[in-house]
């Protein structure tokens, strides 16, 4: 593993910046979710779960990261078929719509266990989809442009059936930045944004069902149901906004320390139990070495020897930032709550590791730039 290449020690090119950026998130998310989880009678087994999920996921990072990312160019088309096969399953046989704090059927269960094959996909996608566009690009021809198109848009839709908005608009940010790198004409760009302009009363009015119609609403109006679809954005304003400038102390808040006083508290509101226990200072801080994190992906992405490498670094890199902008928006109030965990801090095992992986791949990525 740490043999010479070309006189040069790989294990010298490793990106420690950017591995030591995500571990130390994932080391400060673990300390905040013990605090948010303290009062909750699952949390000893929440915490447990985190651990074990932090561990797997550095060490599929670090074996990621010494694996030529070039390597998926075939294998990925293998690994997402097989992400495609289960996403078609958890349509009509998937777990959770029924289930209050999950909503949709995106899970499986299998085992004992629950595992979210979109989570997955989101890897497999940006191994794949890079690769279909670099070979589009080689050779431009209308079948092979449809080809692509289907194999870009298919996962998209499938989690769109899954009625999991949100992880849906994941992908659409993650394909938005390959095409980007991509080199898509800017004409096509503005008529795609005039496109989405003219669709996006159609979607409002014909796609989305009644609770994702009420969750814009809500947005727009935040008073307006503040019992019901606007609670929990209100309860996440009013601890955020109770934590001043250094915040009442971990394991200290007033409502991240009750049950149900911040509704999915380990998860899709863990940045409130941070406004509101580790103040201004505390949510400020996750902002900007979530900045920086985001910064060196891009600047990976930049410096890559291919074009491969660069899409897929710079596609990894939008799922991620558009994780942390819609998370840390719904909790302050400038983004609909679409249940998006915050990266390498709320609970979960199954982003938690693909979050991992995603950096694994990018610091291949990164590796390689350096050895060539």
């Amino acid at each position: 593993m740490f043999n010479k290449v070309k006189g040069i020690s790989i294990l010298g090119k490793f990106d420690f910046v950017l591995f030591i950026l995500a571990v130390g998130l994932a080391a400060f998310g673990f300390i905040v979710l013990r605090s948010a989880t303290a009062s909750m009678n699952t949390g000893a087994t929440i915490v447990r779960t985190q651990l074990i999920s932090i561990c797997l996921g550095i060490a599929a990072c670090i074996t990621v990261s010494f694996i030529d990312y070039r390597f998926y160019k075939v294998l990925g088309y293998i690994f997402y078929a097989g992400t495609l096969l289960m996403l078609i399953y958890v349509i009509p046989f998937g777990y959770g719509k029924d289930i209050p704090g999950i909503g949709s059927n995106s899970w499986i269960v299998a085992g004992g266990f629950m595992f979210q094959p979109s989570e997955l996909a989101k890897i497999t996608y940006m191994m794949t989809i890079p690769a279909v566009l670099e070979k589009l690009r080689e050779e431009f021809t209308f079948g092979r442009f449809i080809a692509s198109a289907v194999l870009a848009l298919a996962p998209i839709g499938l989690i769109l059936m899954q009625t999991d908005m949100g992880t849906a608009t994941v992908f659409a940010a993650g394909l938005v930045c390959v095409l980007f790198v991509y080199g898509v004409r800017y004409r096509y760009v503005i008529s795609a944004l005039v496109l989405t302009a003219v669709a996006a009363p159609l979607t409002y009015y014909y796609l989305l069902d009644d609770y994702q119609k009420t969750r814009i609403k809500t947005l727009l109006n935040p008073l307006e149901d503040v019992q019901g679809a606007g609670y929990q954005t209100l309860k996440a304003k009013i601890a955020i906004g109770s934590g001043g400038l250094k915040g009442s102390g971990l394991f200290q808040g007033l409502q991240s320390q009750q049950n149900g006083a911040i509704p999915v508290k380990e998860s899709d509101f863990i940045f409130s139990v941070i406004g509101e226990e580790l103040g201004f200072v505390g949510a400020v801080s996750v902002i900007l070495v979530t900045t920086v994190l985001l910064l060196w992906c891009m600047r990976v992405a930049l410096r890559a020897k291919d074009r491969y490498g660069s899409m897929m670094a710079a596609g990894l890199t939008g799922m991620l930032a558009f994780h942390f902008i819609e998370n840390i928006g719904m909790n302050i109030g400038i983004m609909p709550v679409t249940g998006i965990p915050l990266p390498f801090i709320s609970a979960g095992g199954s982003s938690m590791l693909v979050n991992f992986i995603a950096i694994g791949l990018i610091m291949s990525v990164s590796l390689r730039s350096k050895l060539e």
